[in-house]
């Protein structure tokens, strides 16, 4: 690591651990203020808002997004390849995201995305699922959005891992609509290792790596909703892996083209899967 980027480092760094704290100043007043669903008013998720963003700009996200997201009664679905994804979606739109149970006891993260409205879940405690449908289904019913992994883990980022189908039911059961959303991190026109959180990957060190590059690329696709009636668990599961995985196929494809795609459009790859 040269000068130039030591310096970008620490100097985001800086920044970085200023924010999490004017972070835990805003919720934590906001929380008083407003009672433990503060994160479900208009005021709330402004705040939500304007900190992630202000975050990504900090850790140099660049994002790009296409397709348009629902803003309500709506379970989005996503695949899942960094930390960073939480900052990146949650700059774009007013989610609740379901973590993983371990995330609630990170110093200060876990703090902000507990009062922050997250749902937590322990993965491979089958015991727990129904627990945690109840949680989501309760959710759905407000304003606010949820946003699942359905990978469980994350990856490279040039595949969507297998999806587990359970998590989708309560989308069902309260007959709101799925949208499949895909990110794709780049840099140099090839996806992004030092974005990418995978395998035995160090936080601190996968972090202050991100800090010194100039900027980290990323892309965010939003597909159609799809109309949740009528569906089993596993068709929408299986509907929402094939979008994304041609989505992201599609991505991959064209990350050399100086084209590239209409931010405004509904719908960004070649053509639509069906179920």
């Amino acid at each position: 690591m040269n000068i130039k980027a030591l310096v970008r480092a620490a100097t985001r760094g800086t920044h970085f651990i200023f924010h999490l704290g004017l972070g835990v100043l805003l919720v934590s007043g906001y929380r008083l203020r407003h009672g433990r669903q503060w994160h479900q008013s208009r005021s709330g998720q402004a705040i939500i808002l304007w900190w992630t963003q202000k975050l990504g700009r900090i850790l140099g996200l660049h994002i790009t997004r296409y397709g348009r997201p629902l803003t309500a009664r709506v379970l989005f679905v996503s695949n899942h390849i960094s930390f960073l994804d939480i900052v990146v979606i949650s700059s774009v739109i007013p989610v609740r995201f379901l973590s993983k149970h371990s995330v609630r006891y990170w110093p200060i993260i876990g703090y902000l995305t507990s009062v922050t409205g997250s749902l937590f879940i322990e993965r491979g405690k089958r015991s727990h699922l129904a627990r945690t449908l109840t949680a989501m289904k309760q959710a759905l019913a407000t304003a606010r959005p949820v946003l699942i992994f359905p990978e469980g883990t994350t990856s490279l980022g040039t595949q969507v891992l297998k999806f587990h189908s359970g998590l989708f039911q309560a989308a069902i059961d309260n007959d709101v609509a799925v949208q499949a959303l895909t990110l794709h991190y780049r840099r140099d026109q090839y996806p992004d290792r030092i974005a990418a959180y995978i395998d035995k990957d160090n936080f601190l060190i996968s972090l202050l790596r991100l800090m010194a590059q100039p900027q980290t690329e990323v892309h965010l696709s939003f597909t159609p909703p799809i109309d949740s009636h009528g569906h089993s668990r596993q068709s929408l599961a299986a509907f929402c892996h094939a979008r994304i995985s041609q989505n992201l196929q599609f991505q991959l494809h064209t990350a050399n083209k100086t084209n590239g795609f209409d931010e405004h459009s509904n719908f960004v790859i070649l053509g639509e899967c069906e179920p």
